[in-house]
């Protein structure tokens, strides 16, 4: 009976431990978008003209797995304004921030 209870115990630490990485990274994605828009938002603020290549092939692959869509208006974007994609990340956002709540 005392091992039953000590294997019980176990079971709902590590779903509780894995409930923690579940969480951890849903709102890992939700701080990388955030970390977009600011970086998006520097660039249009200070003026710097396009979105550098290597920050635009960031976004591209974060931006893949969660919406084609999105990720064509991306590629569309061929002169990497910043406005634009300003406007692909806050749609992300609006993507993930749901899928955030309901968990």
């Amino acid at each position: 009976m005392l091992s039953d209870a000590i294997e019980e115990i176990h079971r709902e630490f590590e779903a509780a431990a894995d409930r923690r990485n579940q969480e951890l990274r849903r709102r890992a994605d939700v701080r990388r978008v955030d970390d977009f828009l600011l970086s998006i938002e520097d660039i249009i603020e200070n003026r710097r003209g396009a979105v550098p290549a290597p920050l635009m092939d960031d976004i591209t692959r974060f931006v893949r797995p969660l919406s084609r869509k999105l990720l064509r208006a991306l590629n569309r974007n061929v002169t990497r304004d910043p406005v634009r994609v300003l406007d692909v990340l806050f749609d992300c956002q609006q993507l993930l921030l749901p899928r955030m709540m309901v968990a």
